[in-house]
């Protein structure tokens, strides 16, 4: 492959698509198993919801921006056979039932009439967020594992890995955010923030371990596998040029750092806000590396077709003039 054929937009799609199904899916988990009929846990994670919220919307617009025609983006959703299509339904409709269970929340005098009319729906709201979020985050790995010409995607262990990371990030997210505006700050609104803060902080630390597992066995099956265009590109991670943001970036500082940070920080800054940035860090470092890792096999003669190709700086390349008719 000559060149990246999925720049930035796709990455941080694939990021931000994860961050918010992860949020929705634990607001939904906290609210219904962990804290079942305690109102103020949905009150204390409307502020995460909302940053899910913008997060689905920035990852459509990602993807829009991506597919180079924002006129025609409607057929990412309607052709019924393709995984990206059934990808962006998922978000559509995470990000629409995000939104109406966000709003009866808002505490504006002026829009008290349109939240009261979301109130009994809060619960029906925010399950189909929650399993539309779930469903985003399974969506963010089996959408590159489906492409078999790519090598080092895959693997079965792609969607386990951006599912594990999704939830982390999204644990993340929450911990940084949670009882913000529009919760209200009672003494009971306060204690179920840190009751939440507290188990997402247990969750992370578990999450992280899987992801540090997984993340490891993916990369070295590859650098022991047969096939060598998975091969070359495990390579460049463990000591080619992807290894200085493998180990040092994605390793140390988004995984086993935060991690360390977390355990003995106890309730210091390091462990509520720094480890929190750089799991997020970390899993953003992961999508671009992974999708950056774009490796195929050569169709036979794409080689040749291409060492044949002219240089841009040929004399009889740059002879024409645009306009110009010499013949």
């Amino acid at each position: 492959m000559r060149h990246h054929y999925w720049e930035w937009p796709i990455p941080t799609y694939l990021f931000l698509g994860g961050l918010g199904g992860g949020i929705f899916c634990l607001a939904a988990i906290l609210s219904f198993f962990v804290f079942p009929g305690v109102p103020m846990v949905g009150e204390a994670l409307a502020w995460p919801g909302f940053l899910g919220i913008c997060a689905l919307g920035l990852g459509c617009v990602m993807l829009i921006v991506d597919l180079g025609q924002p006129m025609v983006f409607y057929r990412a959703f309607v052709k019924s056979t393709s995984v990206l299509a059934w990808g962006a339904r998922f978000l559509t409709v995470c990000a629409i039932f995000g939104v109406l269970w966000f709003a009866s929340y808002v505490p504006w005098d002026w829009f008290a009439p349109i939240a009261g009319f979301f109130v009994p729906f809060r619960g029906l709201n925010l399950a189909i967020a929650g399993i539309s979020g779930t469903c985003i985050m399974l969506y963010t790995g089996i959408f590159l594992s489906t492409l078999k010409a790519h090598a080092f995607w895959a693997t079965p262990a792609l969607p386990v890995l951006f599912t594990v990371s999704a939830l982390s990030t999204a644990c993340a997210a929450i911990t940084l955010s949670i009882g913000w505006w529009p919760a209200v700050p009672t003494m009971d609104t306060i204690v179920t923030a840190l009751v939440c803060n507290e188990i997402l902080h247990t969750v992370d630390i578990i999450l992280i371990v899987v992801e540090i597992v997984v993340l490891l066995v993916m990369v070295l099956s590859f650098l022991g596998a047969g096939n060598k265009t998975a091969n070359k590109a495990a390579h460049r991670w463990v000591h080619g040029s992807y290894a200085p943001l493998f180990w040092g970036g994605m390793i140390v500082g988004g995984l086993a750092l935060p991690e360390l940070l977390y355990v003995f920080g106890g309730h210091s800054a390091a462990s509520t806000v720094v480890a929190p940035v750089l799991v997020l860090l970390g899993g953003l470092l992961l999508r671009f590396m992974v999708v950056l890792s774009d490796d195929r096999a050569p169709l036979p003669g794409e080689d040749r077709y291409y060492n044949r190709l002219a240089d841009k700086d040929d004399a009889f390349v740059t002879a024409w003039k645009y306009g110009e008719n010499i013949f």
